[in-house]
């Protein structure tokens, strides 16, 4: 099934979805039970159930920009040892098919940009072949923000074993392929699509901004893990390295976007994924595109 598709201007965005998220994600959300979810009306139905269980996706999206492929973000991946977390271990699944159904191949993507580097953010990176980790897109410029590669390469002991892995299997092999590009937390990757750091999710955590004539998209990366963050933004992940920072900058980046005609792009947003952010009592609300 095609994924969804929005036009920034002269740019396209394409949802590339491999697996459902929902419980995992409200799982490291504190304060997110389903009675409190039941309080945020909004969110249902597209973003949780009557009951107050969330729904969420891991997704990446393919960008098509100034006759460039870009994919931010890779998710979980193939064939991957998850102990810690099951649920996205030996994973098998089609989400290569989302690229063919845009008449791509993985070789035809130029360049790879992850907004971080946990699991579900670099697993397509690598393709087990002949019991080795490869390139999944052998013709692409991968790039990882300096300071994010910097901080895993050190094997921060605060982070769990299968983000470790995941480094392992899904990021140093594009650094001995020669394919990895350390970047500056502000690179422009091309005339219309940039970073722009949002750390705290992270150190070198970064969110994509796209730009082309007068329309602006933002691709959040887990800057914001769930619209629920948006109502209450003062609730945060376990996942997050420093949380103090990470809800600092989800509270700019919202205060940042509200009232503007700005489309926000969830990284881990179930269908419709996109919206605008508008003030809601103490807290926001997503106006659905």
């Amino acid at each position: 099934m095609p994924g969804l598709r929005w036009m920034v201007g002269g740019v396209e965005v394409h949802q590339l979805v491999e697996v459902e998220a929902g419980t995992i994600i409200q799982s490291i959300i504190d304060g997110a039970t389903p009675a409190a979810i039941c309080e945020i009306d909004w969110l249902i139905p597209h973003f949780a159930d009557s009951e107050g269980n969330l729904k969420a996706a891991v997704q990446g999206f393919l960008i098509r920009s100034s006759g460039r492929n870009i994919l931010i973000d890779t998710c979980v991946g193939n064939d991957k040892e998850r102990a810690e977390v099951p649920e996205w271990s030996q994973l098998d699944t089609a989400f290569l098919t989302g690229l063919n159904n845009l008449g791509l191949s993985a070789e035809d993507v130029d360049i790879v940009a992850c907004t971080h580097l946990h699991m579900d953010h670099v697993g397509w990176n690598t393709r087990r072949e002949d019991g080795s980790w490869v390139p999944t897109f052998p013709n692409a410029s991968y790039l990882f923000a300096g300071d994010e590669y910097e901080y895993w390469r050190h094997v921060p002991e605060k982070e769990i074993a299968d983000d470790h892995a995941a480094f392992r299997d899904s990021v140093s092999p594009i650094v001995e392929a020669g394919l990895a590009h350390l970047v500056d937390i502000n690179h422009e990757i091309d005339e219309h699509v940039r970073f722009m750091p949002t750390p705290g999710h992270t150190p070198g955590h970064v969110s994509v901004v796209i730009e082309s004539g007068d329309a602006r998209a933002v691709i959040s990366g887990d800057a914001l893990h769930h619209p629920c963050q948006m109502a209450r933004p003062e609730w945060s992940t376990e996942s997050d390295t420093d949380p103090d920072r990470a809800r600092e900058t989800r509270i700019k980046l919202l205060a940042d976007l509200a009232e503007t005609e700005t489309l926000l792009l969830g990284s881990h947003f179930a269908d419709p994924v996109a919206g605008t952010v508008v003030r809601a009592g103490t807290g926001y609300e997503l106006r659905l595109s």
